[in-house]
């Protein structure tokens, strides 16, 4: 069943087409990639999907109901989390701190039991940092809870970003690019700690462009090329697709 999906899923910046006509489906606790040459349209496509741009054509649609009206905040509440392509971590905050940020969504306390450090405001706090540290020792991050966040290795802030998403508890996470800049050891974690992710029932997708990461765990692929949808299947079609080998190889003169 497709738990998340896109109808015609379209966007125009100033007269210039970045999205046209998008039909995407992810299905419910599978991995799916969405993959295309740089400037195909793949992190517009994850800012219509998330909410931060409002779509000129088509629809949204998360668990069976179209969501194209809501705001950001209001998909992260419903269960769509995301990270992004450049890490946006709080350098000078703990790690701890910095997961709990992902929890904003989920916390009852309002500004005055938070000032006021109310009972009920301290055992909210108490049980979501037991939840966060739960989600950091499943991200390999536990034993650097108390420490800055930027004092991390690239690699491990990497992981931060994914924690903090997960600590939203999502039926879905966008992961946007995260094997970017990760060496060959990192990527291997990576994907086994994406498999993890999906093994614990929370549906997968993600754009990336390292190819023998796309390939070895994902479900299903679409490809992008100048905005628009030209193919998707299993890795095994994609592979093998001549229109998505053109696009990234460009076409042979006759």
């Amino acid at each position: 069943m497709a738990l998340l999906e896109t109808k015609d899923l379209g966007i125009t910046f100033d007269g210039l087409v970045a999205l046209e006509g998008v039909d995407f489906s992810a299905e419910e606790g599978k991995i799916t990639a969405v993959i295309g040459p740089n400037g195909a349209g793949k992190t517009t496509f994850f800012n219509l999907v998330a909410g931060f741009y409002t779509p000129t054509q088509g629809s949204v649609s998360f668990e069976g109901k179209e969501i194209t009206s809501l705001k950001a905040y209001q998909r992260a509440e419903a269960g769509i989390a995301r990270t992004f392509q450049n890490i946006n971590l709080f350098k000078d905050m703990s790690v701890m701190d910095n997961a709990l940020v992902g929890l904003h969504c989920r916390s009852k306390s309002n500004i005055l039991s938070a000032m006021f450090r109310t009972p009920g405001q301290r055992k909210e706090e108490k049980q979501l940092r037991e939840e966060v540290m739960e989600t950091l020792e499943f991200m390999g991050l536990a034993e650097y809870a108390n420490e800055k966040a930027g004092s991390l290795s690239y690699g491990m802030q990497k992981n931060l970003e994914i924690a903090r998403a997960l600590a939203l508890k999502p039926k879905v996470v966008l992961l946007d690019e995260p094997a970017s800049g990760l060496n060959t050891q990192d990527l291997d974690e990576l994907s086994k700690r994406i498999l993890n992710i999906r093994d614990k029932g929370i549906t997968v997708v993600l754009i990336e462009h390292k190819m023998d990461v796309v390939m070895s765990i994902s479900d299903h692929i679409a490809v992008l090329n100048f905005g628009k949808k030209i193919a998707d299947g299993t890795p095994e079609e994609i592979r093998s697709n001549h229109e998505v080998i053109e696009a990234y190889l460009g076409k042979e003169d006759d």
